[in-house]
C-alpha cells in the first residue's frame, strides 16, 4: 500500500494519530510515533485561543524537532481568523494544518465550530478557501457524515474541500447527532473516496488490526486516523502497520508488565511538559487505559483516578505491579514494569 502523501508532505505509512483535546500532548505523541504513527498532531485548538495567545494554549502547542512530521488542528468558523492562524502555524514550523469540522462536543458546537459547521456549507467553504490561500504548507480537513440523519451532506462538503485546495480529507462516518454512539459506517467512507481524487482517511472504530483491514477493504480509503483505539496501547499503530505489510502482527504485543513499564515512562515524559501536580492530573486520563485488562485491576483503577503527586502515582503503580506479579508468579529477579531504582532515590 502506498504511504500517504499530503501535498508535498510524504508520510512513512498510512496511519495518523488523531488530534485530541486533553490527550495529544507531547508524551502521547512521542509514544504514538515510536510505535508507528506516520503523523501526529498537537491537541485540537480553538482558533480564538491560538490567536489570542491564551496561556494554556501556549503550553499545549509546542512540539520538538524529534516529533516531525507534526501537525496542528484548528476549530473555528471565522475565515479571517483561520487564515491568520494558518500563517502563524506555518511560521512556527508545523508541517501541516487540519481544519476541524468533525468534533461533536457541545462546547465546540455552540460556537458554530467543529461538526456544527457542517450545517453551514457556504461558511465552511469560505473558511477552507481562506486557510488554503493563506499558506504553502498542506491544509486538510476532518468532517463527519453530516449533522444528523436528515442532513447527510458529507459528499457536498467533501467536494467543496477538494475544490478549495484541501490536499486530503478525513471522515468519521457518524453524524454530529450520533456523537460516539452506534457504529461508524465506513460504507460512507467508500462513497466519499469514490467521489474525490484527493486522499481520503477513515476515522472511527479501529481498535484492532483486523478493524483496519476491514475498513481499508470496505472503503478503499488511503489511510486511517486512530483516536480512542490506541488509548493505553500506542503499539496499535505498529500492529496495524505490520498486518498491512505481512498479513499478521509480527512483533509480540506487550504483556501486562511491559504495559506498566510504558505507563511509567509515559508519566515521566509528562513531567517534561507539566509540573508534578498537573502531570498527575493528566495521567489519570491515561492510566486506567493501560491497566484495564490486568486481572484484578479495578481497585487500582479507582486509586489512579485520584493520584495527585509523582510519588503517589509511582506508589499506586508499584501496587499494581506487585499485585500482578503475585497473581502470575513472576520471578523475583524480573524487573520489567517495576520502578527503576533511580526513581526511588
Amino acid at each position: 500500500m502506498t504511504p500517504l502523501k499530503y501535498g508535498n508532505l510524504q508520510l512513512k505509512n498510512n496511519l495518523v494519530a488523531a488530534p485530541l483535546a486533553g490527550i495529544s500532548n507531547r508524551a502521547y505523541r512521542v509514544l504514538c510515533k515510536r510505535y508507528g504513527a506516520g503523523l501526529t498532531y498537537v491537541e485540537m485548538l480553538k482558533v480564538e485561543s491560538f490567536l489570542h495567545h491564551n496561556r494554556k494554549t501556549m503550553t499545549l502547542k509546542y512540539y520538538r524537532e524529534d516529533e516531525r512530521p507534526v501537525g496542528i488542528q484548528f476549530a473555528g468558523n471565522n475565515p479571517a481568523w483561520l487564515a491568520e492562524a494558518c500563517r502563524m502555524a506555518q511560521d512556527e514550523g508545523y508541517d501541516t494544518v487540519d481544519f476541524n469540522m468533525g468534533c461533536p462536543v457541545p462546547k465546540i458546537g455552540k460556537c458554530g465550530a467543529g461538526s456544527a459547521l457542517m450545517a453551514y456549507p457556504e461558511r465552511a467553504a469560505k473558511c477552507m478557501e481562506a486557510m488554503v490561500s493563506a499558506v504553502s504548507i498542506p491544509v486538510t480537513v476532518k468532517i463527519r457524515a453530516g449533522v444528523n440523519d436528515n442532513c447527510m451532506n458529507f459528499l457536498d462538503i467533501g467536494r467543496m474541500a477538494q475544490d478549495s485546495g484541501m490536499v486530503a480529507i478525513t471522515i468519521h462516518p457518524r453524524t454530529r447527532a450520533q456523537s460516539f454512539t452506534g457504529l461508524a459506517n465506513h460504507a460512507l467512507t467508500g462513497e466519499l473516496k469514490a467521489a474525490l481524487s484527493i486522499p481520503v482517511i477513515a476515522s472511527g472504530d479501529v481498535k484492532e488490526p483486523e478493524d483496519a483491514l476491514r475498513v481499508f477493504s470496505q472503503s478503499n480509503c488511503d489511510g486511517i486516523m486512530i483516536g480512542r483505539g490506541c488509548w493505553g496501547r500506542p503499539w496499535l499503530f505498529r500492529e496495524i502497520d505490520e498486518t498491512l505489510a505481512h498479513g499478521r502482527v509480527v512483533t509480540e504485543t506487550p504483556d501486562a508488565l511491559e504495559r506498566l513499564a510504558v505507563l511509567r515512562e509515559h508519566f515521566e515524559m509528562l513531567l517534561e511538559s507539566f509540573d508534578a501536580r498537573r502531570a498527575s492530573q493528566v495521567v489519570r486520563r491515561y492510566a486506567t487505559w493501560y491497566i484495564k485488562d490486568i486481572p484484578g485491576s479495578a481497585q487500582f483503577r479507582a486509586l489512579m483516578t485520584r493520584v495527585d503527586s509523582r510519588e503517589e502515582f509511582h506508589e499506586v503503580l508499584d501496587e499494581v505491579t506487585e499485585h500482578f506479579e503475585r497473581a502470575v508468579g513472576i520471578p523475583e529477579d524480573e524487573f520489567v514494569g517495576r520502578r527503576p531504582m533511580l526513581a526511588t532515590a
